[in-house]
């Protein structure tokens, strides 16, 4: 499922993110190796394409380890179909 959630965020899917997102949180995964997973797309996938990719993928890492789930769900979607939509560098 993981792989499958960074892909559809590579591939700018933002409807598979989000349901890759969703079975992942409803499967009991860690929320912190989602912020993770969605870190290393924005270091990796988008880069300088959109430098507050990364920013923004931090803050999901900080708030899935402040408030941890059912509230970080939210700002984990929000990163993860942030990376979805942005440009990816080369």
């Amino acid at each position: 499922m993981a792989s499958a959630f960074q892909k559809s965020m590579r591939g700018s899917d933002p409807d598979a993110t989000v349901y890759w997102l969703a079975r992942m949180i409803a499967g009991g995964e860690d929320p912190r190796f989602i912020a993770r997973r969605i870190a290393v797309c924005a270091a990796e996938d988008v880069g300088n394409a959109e430098p507050m990719a990364t920013v923004l993928a931090a803050a999901a890492i900080e708030i899935s380890e402040f408030i941890g789930l059912p509230e970080a769900q939210l700002a984990l979607a929000q990163a993860a179909t942030y990376l979805a939509l942005a440009p990816k560098s080369n």
